[in-house]
């Protein structure tokens, strides 16, 4: 598989210890420059920044299609807009992005989008992860926003919850 993935999915593994998953999941985990901007060079001394600058696994890519970031960067930030395009110039198999006006840009130009949460989901079902709960807990405590309601909703869906 090959996966494009966002700054705050990338910062909010690396805060729980779990960057590696990312591996684990995917043949190529790929990251647009200005992600790779954002959390290494003005991220510099927070969470995720040494971590994914020593990830050799973790592939950096400078997008083609500049043009068409530069469309989608009245509507989304440049990270977002970059790795959509990114996922398109790829053929990328999944692109994870958390900011909801970025996916749903990129379900309109018909790329296999999901959040940090279904990356979780997914990582469960293909048993990379015994346990979504405990997952769920530690990015919860790491400041991830997680609402009670999708929370249940999750584990429901992962078989741990009734």
């Amino acid at each position: 598989m090959i996966l494009v993935i966002d700054s705050s999915a990338l910062i909010t593994l690396a805060k729980v210890g779990q960057l590696d998953l990312l591996r684990q999941l995917a043949e190529t985990v790929m990251i647009p420059s200005a992600f790779y901007d954002e959390v290494v060079h003005s991220g510099r001394g927070r969470a995720g920044s040494d971590e994914v600058s020593r990830s050799e696994w973790i592939r950096v890519r400078q997008v083609v299609n500049r043009e068409g970031a530069s469309r989608l960067r009245g509507q989304i930030g440049r990270g977002e807009a970059e790795s959509i395009v990114l996922a398109q110039e790829i053929q990328a198999d999944l692109l994870i992005l958390d900011d909801a006006v970025a996916r749903r840009l990129a379900e309109e130009h018909g790329l296999p989008v999901a959040g940090l949460l279904g990356l979780l989901a997914y990582a469960k079902e293909r048993g990379k992860i015994s346990a979504l709960r405990p997952m769920l807990d530690a990015i919860r405590a790491a400041g991830f926003y997680l609402d009670d309601r999708l929370y249940e909703s999750l584990l429901r869906h992962t078989g741990e919850g009734p």
